[in-house]
């Protein structure tokens, strides 16, 4: 008996189950699906860059190898202990075929983030840019102690 009411509860989720895996299964027309599917193949669309990163007593200091991105491309964000470089990129294509003209563009994003261990003196970071090498350097925070009254 407790075996039928348990099937009977289940019934409505393996009927949303059903109807999911068949929609997703069937070609959209569309082309939702297949657009998602290229968009999780394109390996190249979110990558990241070559680091490398050391840790003194009073900084962390990052040597990001960016070569051919301008400086006005480049951001930095920062997010509590978090912080990420990232830069777009843009490639325009164009194709004359017997029907006309295709043109197609590629925009790819690469980025890498880093968290830090200690706090960071979020005022005092500084970037500089030079010869496809971005340094950022990044002030550890001074630890306050709080008195207990």
């Amino acid at each position: 008996m407790a075996n039928n009411n348990r099937n009977e509860l289940m019934e409505p989720f393996r009927q949303f189950i059903s109807q999911m895996d068949h929609l997703l299964s069937e070609k959209t027309g569309n082309g939702l699906l297949q657009s998602m599917d290229g968009f999780f193949q394109n390996q190249n669309l979110f990558s990241s860059f070559p680091i490398e990163w050391e840790e003194t007593d009073t900084h962390y200091i990052i040597h990001a190898h960016i070569a051919g991105i301008e400086k006005s491309m480049i951001e930095i964000d920062i997010s509590g202990n978090r912080l990420t470089i990232s830069y777009e990129t843009e490639e325009r294509r164009t194709a004359n075929q017997e029907k006309g003209t295709i043109s197609a563009v590629e925009r790819r994003k690469k980025a890498r983030s880093f968290t830090f261990s200690q706090p960071i003196d979020e005022e005092n970071i500084q970037a500089t840019h030079e010869n496809g090498l971005l340094t950022v350097s990044v002030p550890k925070s001074k630890k306050r102690r709080i008195s207990i009254r």
